[in-house]
């Protein structure tokens, strides 16, 4: 596992990402102090995992992360990650596949850190033991840093076997050994807990054995009360099954008359609707046949009016050509005209310059008016054409409304027939609803009687039900309470057991005090020991940790009484050889008293004030304690002892302690001492919460006993209830089809009453609407012809104005015409003759394209008068195929208005036989009424039978094996059987029905407890066998590896020192587990000696020599030596480089030197220098 390369980014003052390439053979670390140059070192051992900031030159580990400079920010990571080359495979087993492993380690400055091998995420764990018995990682003697040299030199023997170890390979196997000692303790205590509840579980197992069987016993009983039970039920079934077949024949019969009535009745009733759902089509069709004939008539007015306008459009467009044929013979005499001009205005140029001034402002007007005609010409067009289309619709509409008219004033004649015929039957109806709703009354009442009855005794069993489920929830929860107050009960008796056993062994005492109280408990007091001190004093929890700091170690004293006891129970200790004890006699000299600073502000008590001491204990609590008072806290204390003149020792509730002398004691103690007291209270405690526990679980187990009796009162009254409901079940019933079949009656009159109000309503409500709709359309009627009467005046008038407004526009385009011919003819006087004689040309042209103008106006108005023409031929046809379509509408709609008075007659002799079918159906159906109540109440019985079945048994009654009815005991006989096998199980009294399976429950429980206790005694006999294996692994490997090492060591100390010797040894030779390891040196000319006693240069090659020798042993990898060349003369580092040069051929040696020949011999040289202040870069040379 060869370092091929480390990188850094953000590491110490490493900010910008490094690289550092390490090649085989030697590579030196150079430059000035402070650069950064240990830097590497420490980056080498993070990521490995060192988990000591101080290590790493730190207070604490975020100081890795670069923290800025005066140009940089601080970044938010430190990151390094270490390549090793794996091409030979030796690296870990699970790594042999991959030819580089790397590790990298991340560190956020929020204090998140991260573990990488190979770029996926693993533990520090992992990362720790990847390097395990390599003698590489965090710790090992590759990497030897500033002042390490020293570190072992100076060390203790226990702490330089380390290296041994990490040599040894026995790292690992120490890890492992840990592990398995932890895992022992914890295996080895959670047997003491399954024990315990081994035993717990076998005394409820005894207890609950005898309950399971009684619950046997009666649950057999009750299984055989179930099955008569259940046969009894299936007899009941038999027979009410038997009775409702019969009745159900009787009502299949009854059934069918009403099913043929029925069908008859059905049969009439819808040859009624089909007939009037005919007469309803007939409706819809004459009103379609009405609107269609509007609608005919409407069109063949339309085509009328067209024609009309028609005809007018071709009188105007003939008055159009005139008047435009007319204006053409005017433009060919201007033409002429202006032919004229143009030969005369070559005489008169000069004479009309000041004319044609005054003709163009003349010329400007004119075309300004000209302009104005022809816009409102144009809207005089637009409003004629608008006019024209609001009279066609005004006539459209008007014809419209006479059509509307006429259909409404038939329908107003039909509605008033239909209304008298509407109200002759409602009279008839109300009659018949009269006395049926008598009947109903009748029925009602004595169906509200037998609700009301029904209702208070459903209310009554809902009150006993309800009442049922809150004594079976109050009596679970009861039964909840009692087993969470057993599980209380035996949590406390079995932490009180666990406290009683720590007291009776004397767990976490003095060895001597053990063995003279394990004595006493023997001889049951007989040698004179009292007990403990800590025995007869007792703290309020306040004030347990400053009664236990005071007292210290004399809180384990024994009390005797006196002194001869004392000397015999030391005699003792001394003849077993069990340790050392102190002993107090009961009886003591009092003390002279010293005043108590009792008036001071910091001063809470005198602690034997606050404290409770045994009877006849009070000249040893004297003795202890009369000297000892408790203040605020260590502050006050401390405050109060500076005043001076008091000789007491202060204590704080804390447990810190001052003494006279002014010694102050305090901190976090963990010590068992620290616990005795607590635990002497916590049993008392424990004690006085079983007594209160367990007069609770009695309290509650009367209360639990009569909530049972209360249950079974309450479940024997709702079998009561449920009898009587289901008498007065029967009786609504009954009741219920009496009321049914009368309402039913009565509902069907009142459908038919409002069926007929509603369409009196509705016909009156039509028959008002049509007068006034005709009324509105007769007021219609007269605006729509007063209205197409203005529209035909204001058309006319509009025609006018748009003549009028035409002759002033032909004035003035003639007006506007002169008057360019003038212009243009005084223009040409003004100009020279050739300018004047091209604009008379110009006004030519001008007057030949009117012409043209003209010429296509008149051709657009033959178009039109053609296409005009065309439409008035199409709308004459189209008038009469309308006048022939209309009569044909109007003969089909006499046909369909005789086809309706046909079916309205069929429709009367229909309903007539339905009324005469009714009376019959009622009789039927009164007898099938009778028979269903009759089946209804058998049902229910049934029912009745089937519910109590579910709710006693959960069972289906459906589901039972019918009886045979000559082997199957009578009905009486069963109910005598099934009496007297409640009386056995009454006497039987309460039955705990959960024991069975409680008892089954523990069974298993205790057999798997059992087994768990099995396998925690396997698994610890596992381990202990492991431990002794690795302890032997060890003991073998340090064994071996230690005598390699020191043999290395001989040999390598005399060459770094050009003489004397040295070699190693071990502080305990018996046993190589713990022992340590010593140095013994003799440097050339001189004795034996002590390490320490040796200089600093001769401490370093001393050092060097062990740190080779254990390379020689079990090569590194690599190795990282951090000046340790400074200590050495020239002479010296040429021996420390020529064995650097040795040992390079079977790793890699990076050093950090400040020494020119260690540079020297270096094949590769980084520098390292800081540019920039507090920012490392690295320089890199190959030495040839």
């Amino acid at each position: 596992m060869r370092l091929k390369r480390l990188e850094m980014v953000g590491f110490k003052s490493f900010a910008d990402k490094t690289l550092v390439e390490l090649n085989p053979g030697i590579t030196a670390v150079v430059g000035p102090n402070g650069c950064g140059k240990s830097n590497i070192v420490d980056a080498l051992r993070w990521a490995m995992g060192e988990q000591s900031a101080r290590h790493l030159r730190g207070q604490q580990m975020e100081d890795v992360v670069f923290a800025g400079s005066d140009s940089l920010p601080a970044t938010g990571m430190a990151e390094v990650s270490l390549t090793f080359d794996n091409e030979d495979g030796r690296g870990p087993v699970e790594y042999n596949s991959y030819s580089e492993i790397m590790v990298t380690r991340r560190l956020f400055r929020s204090g998140e850190s991260e573990y990488a091998i190979n770029k996926t995420p693993c533990r520090l764990k992992d990362v720790i033991e990847l390097f395990l018995g390599t003698g590489v990682g965090s710790k090992a003697y590759s990497i030897v840093e500033q002042g390490r040299v020293d570190e072992l030199v100076n060390s203790k023997p226990e702490e330089r076997r380390v290296l041994i170890e990490e040599a040894a390979g026995t790292s690992k196997y120490k890890s492992r050994k840990l592990v398995a000692e932890r895992k022992l303790e914890r295996t080895q205590q959670n047997l003491l807990r399954v024990t315990d509840i081994v035993r717990e579980i076998e005394r409820q197992i005894r207890t609950m054995e005898l309950q399971a069987k009684k619950a046997e016993r009666y649950r057999v009983l009750k299984t055989e009360l179930k099955e008569k039970d259940l046969l009894w039920a299936s007899v009941q079934r038999r027979t009410l099954n038997e009775e409702i077949a019969r009745q159900e024949n009787q009502f299949d019969d009854a059934e069918n008359r009403f099913a043929q009535y029925l069908n008859s009745l059905h049969s009439k009733e819808s040859e009624s609707e089909t007939v009037r759902f005919s007469l309803m089509e007939l409706e819809k069709e004459i009103g379609v046949q009405q609107e269609s004939v509007y609608q005919a008539k409407m069109h063949l007015q339309s085509e009328e009016q067209r024609i009309d306008f028609f005809k007018k459009d071709l009188a105007q467009l003939s008055q159009n050509e005139t008047e435009a044929r007319a204006a053409l013979l005017q433009l060919d005499g201007k033409l002429n005209v202006l032919a004229q001009e143009i030969a005369e205005l070559n005489k008169a140029r000069e004479s009309f310059i000041q004319l044609s001034l005054f003709e163009e402002s003349f010329l400007r007007d004119n075309e300004t008016e000209l302009a104005k005609l022809q816009t409102e010409i144009q809207s005089l067009q637009s409003e004629v054409d608008t006019e024209k289309a609001a009279l066609l619709e005004v006539a459209n509409h008007l014809a419209n409304l006479q059509n509307d008219l006429a259909a409404k004033t038939r329908r107003q004649d039909e509605t008033q027939r239909g209304l008298a015929r509407s109200q002759n039957e409602h009279s008839a109806t109300a009659h018949s609803l009269e006395l049926s709703e008598k009947k109903r009354s009748e029925a009602q009442q004595d169906f509200e009687v037998a609700i009301k009855h029904a209702r208070e005794r459903n209310l009554e069993s809902a009150h006993v039900t309800a009442l049922i489920q809150t004594l079976s929830r109050t009596k679970e929860e009861q039964a909840k309470k009692i087993d969470s107050l057993k599980e209380q009960i035996q949590e406390s008796r079995s932490r009180l057991r666990s406290l009683e056993d720590l007291q009776r062994s004397y767990d976490g005492y003095q060895e001597g005090v053990r063995a003279i109280m394990l004595k006493r408990q023997e001889e049951s007091g007989a040698d004179g020991v009292c007990g403990l001190v800590t025995e007869v004093v007792e703290a309020p929890v306040l004030y347990e940790k400053a009664l236990t700091a005071v007292l210290g170690d004399r809180i384990q004293y024994m009390i005797v009484k006196g002194h001869e006891e004392g000397i015999e129970a030391i005699e003792y200790l001394k003849q077993k050889a069990s340790g050392r004890g102190s002993f107090i006699p009961v009886q003591m000299t009092r003390k002279s008293n010293r005043p108590l600073p009792l008036g001071e502000a910091e001063v809470v008590a005198p602690l034997l004030d606050l404290i409770s001491v045994k009877e006849g204990y009070r000249d040893v609590a004297d003795y202890l304690l009369s000297d000892v008072v408790v203040v605020q806290n260590l502050k006050a204390g401390l405050a109060l002892w500076n005043r001076n003149g008091y000789y007491s020792t202060l204590v704080t509730p804390d447990g810190e302690v001052i003494d006279p002398m002014g010694v102050v004691t305090g901190g976090s103690e963990n010590s068992l001492e620290g616990s005795f007291l607590t635990q002497r209270r916590r049993m008392k405690e424990l004690r006085c919460l079983l007594g209160e526990l367990e007069a609770q679980l009695e309290i509650e187990d009367r209360e639990l006993a009569g909530l049972k009796a209360n249950l079974e009162e309450a479940e024997a009254k709702k079998m009561l209830l449920g009898g009587e409901i289901h008498r007065l079940e029967l009786e609504r019933v009954r009741n219920e089809h009496e009321h049914r079949s009368a309402q039913q009656d009565s509902e069907r009159l009142k459908r038919t009453v409002d069926v007929l109000l509603q369409e009196q309503g509705d016909l009156a409500t039509v028959l008002q609407l049509l007068r006034e709709e005709i009324a509105q359309c007769n007021a219609s009627l007269e605006a729509r012809a007063q209205e197409k009467t203005e529209r035909a005046q204001n058309l006319a008038a509009m025609q006018n104005r748009f003549l009028e407004r035409r002759n002033s526009l032909e004035s003035v385009e003639a007006a506007v015409t002169q008057s360019r011919i003038r212009n243009a003819a005084l223009g040409e006087k003004r100009e020279n003759t050739h300018v004047n004689l091209d604009n008379r040309l110009k006004l030519q042209e001008d007057t030949g394209q009117q012409i043209s103008s003209r010429h296509g106006q008149i051709a657009e108005i033959q178009r039109k008068r053609s296409e005009i023409e065309n439409a008035l031929a199409q709308a004459e046809k189209a008038q009469n195929t309308g006048r022939t379509t209309m009569r044909e509408l109007e003969e089909k709609l006499q046909s369909e208005r005789q086809r309706y008075r046909n079916v309205s007659r069929q429709l009367t002799e229909i309903e007539e036989s339905i009324k005469e079918l009714r009376p019959r159906g009622e009789a039927c159906q009164e007898e099938k009424n009778r028979l269903q109540l009759g089946l209804t109440e058998k049902r229910l019985n049934l029912q009745h039978l089937a519910d109590g079945v579910r709710e006693k048994y959960d069972a289906d009654l459906s589901q039972l094996k019918t009886p045979d009815a000559e082997t199957t005991p009578s009905s009486s006989d069963l109910l005598s059987e099934i009496d007297e096998l409640r009386g056995r199980l009454d006497r039987m009294g309460d039955v705990n029905m959960a024991a069975i399976g409680e008892y089954e429950e523990l069974t298993t429980r205790f057999q798997f407890m059992n087994q768990q206790k099995e396998d925690l005694e396997k698994s610890i006999a596992d381990l202990h066998q492991t431990i002794v294996k690795l302890n032997r692994v060890c003991r073998v490997r340090f064994k071996e590896s230690f005598e390699e090492i020191n043999e290395k060591f001989q040999a390598i100390f005399p060459r770094m020192f050009s003489g004397g010797k040295a070699r190693l040894v071990l502080t305990d030779e018996n046993d190589y587990l713990e022992t340590g390891v010593d140095i013994v040196v003799q440097p050339p000319g001189k004795k034996l000696q002590s390490i320490t006693l040796l200089s600093g240069g001769e401490k370093a090659l001393t050092a060097v020599s062990l740190l080779f020798a254990i390379f020689l042993t079990k090569p590194s990898p690599f190795c990282f030596l951090d000046e340790v060349d400074a200590p050495l003369d020239d002479a010296n580092v040429d021996r420390f480089n020529e064995l650097v040069k040795e040992m390079s051929e079977f790793s890699q040696f990076v050093l950090i030197t400040h020494n020119k020949k260690t540079m020297q011999a270096a094949e590769i040289l980084y520098g390292i220098t800081m540019a920039e202040p507090g920012v490392s870069k690295l320089v890199s040379v190959r030495m040839n």
